[in-house]
């Protein structure tokens, strides 16, 4: 997956393309929804990292971490408040807590019909974040979003 830039410039590394269902309530069908974006490219990295606690029990923490570069997916991104207030989501997307990721794209939609439970019924790879980092720091094409998920 590469995209076109300056000659000399190192753009992050990806491996797959990433779907995200953006949760979010829906007031007038007083229900949750889920919003649908694909990002092209990201590099999706499976993790089992476990660390002690209490009495020698070892909990596992997250299961991948998937790291979302700028430079595929930044011009249509909003930070979870302001996209929330969004009445039309359709041309934006971002990403918060709760939110699922799915390895690959994925033409389905969640709804009443097709629920979380079956998306993971019908794909291998599907998580759900529990943490977010920005690093919006550096060269532009090494800028990302890291998704630590479960």
């Amino acid at each position: 997956m590469t995209q076109s830039m300056a000659p000399g410039t190192i753009p992050m590394k990806t491996n797959t393309a990433v779907t995200i269902f953006n949760r979010y309530y829906d007031p007038d069908l007083k229900v949750e929804v889920y919003q649908r974006t694909v990002i092209p490219a990201a590099l999706w990295e499976d993790r089992k990292y476990s660390r002690a606690v209490g009495g020698g029990t070892r909990l596992a923490d997250y299961s991948a971490m998937i790291f979302i570069p700028f430079s595929y997916s930044k011009a249509s991104y909003l930070q979870p408040i302001p996209w929330l207030a969004l009445a039309d989501k359709s041309d934006n997307w971002t990403i918060q807590q709760g939110d699922f990721l799915v390895k690959g794209e994925v033409a389905d939609e969640l709804s009443s019909s097709f629920t979380p439970s079956d998306l993971k019924r019908k794909y291998d790879d599907v998580l759900e974040a529990i943490d977010i980092y920005t690093f919006d720091f550096g060269s532009y094409h090494l800028q990302h979003w890291k998704v630590m998920a479960k």
